[in-house]
């Protein structure tokens, strides 16, 4: 099974909407797929309950509320037939809780946003972050996704050159669009939002899922996140009126 955490101390970052999804990247790709949430508020968890039976299948474990008659690694156990974990955690890790974090996962996305206040947070978690890596590696790959940003801004630039000192790849940069929320609205990831607004925020997902995959060998035959610059599933499903995105 392959770990995939997305992690910053900075709340409201988007670490649920990416959490969410690279859940469906991987569950559309064939993968059995599981979504733990450790953030208390539960996001994840709520939009997996409202995701549609019809959909591919995301495991759902829920990391904070104890249940009665488990213990906690019982609780925390995906099953044996899990290939891709994908864990959304809370804001304000730092110290030992950081720690047992970090040393759950294959793999580390952090989202950064680009205000003033996010990379000013993002500087002492990024820190921490580096001091971990050196001291504990073990295979580990940690990549940053600007999420929120307009394209050839200063605000970017202050997010590549906070990634350089850090020495962490930028492996993806998300445009700020209702798309996303409209997709959690309707337990979809934005994979699953087929209109043909969406097609572009798809485009910019490529580099990411390229990225994820490098350390996961791909289910046979691979499908394009997008085909020749039309939506790949137009014709095969339908998207409801309430969810279209002009």
């Amino acid at each position: 099974m392959h770990t995939i955490m997305v992690l910053n101390a900075k709340g409201g970052c988007g670490k649920t909407t990416i959490a969410t999804a690279i859940a469906c990247y991987f569950a559309e790709s064939g993968f059995n797929t599981a979504l733990m949430d450790f953030d208390p508020q539960g996001s994840s968890a709520r939009w997996l309950d409202t995701r549609g039976k019809d959909l591919p299948q995301i495991k759902s474990i829920d990391a904070v509320r104890p249940k009665s008659g488990l213990t906690r690694s019982y609780q925390l156990y995906s099953g044996a037939e899990t290939e891709v974990m994908i864990i959304d955690t809370p804001a304000g890790v730092h110290g030992g809780h950081l720690m047992d974090l970090y040393r759950r996962a294959d793999t580390i996305i952090i989202p950064v946003m680009p205000s003033i206040i996010d990379l000013h947070a993002s500087e002492s978690f990024f820190a921490e972050m580096t001091r971990l890596f050196k001291r504990s590696n073990h295979g580990k790959r940690i990549g940053v996704i600007a999420n929120r940003v307009r394209l050839k801004t200063r605000s970017l630039e202050s997010i590549e050159r906070l990634v350089a000192e850090a020495g962490f790849p930028l492996v993806g940069t998300l445009r700020d669009t209702q798309n996303y929320a409209v997709a959690m609205e309707a337990g979809l990831g934005i994979c699953e939002l087929r209109t043909g607004g969406s097609i572009k925020d798809r485009r910019h997902w490529q580099p990411i899922v390229d990225w994820l995959f490098q350390e996961i060998p791909r289910k046979e035959p691979e499908l394009p996140l997008v085909d020749s610059g039309t939506d790949r599933w137009q014709d095969s499903k339908s998207t409801p009126a309430k969810y279209a995105v002009s």
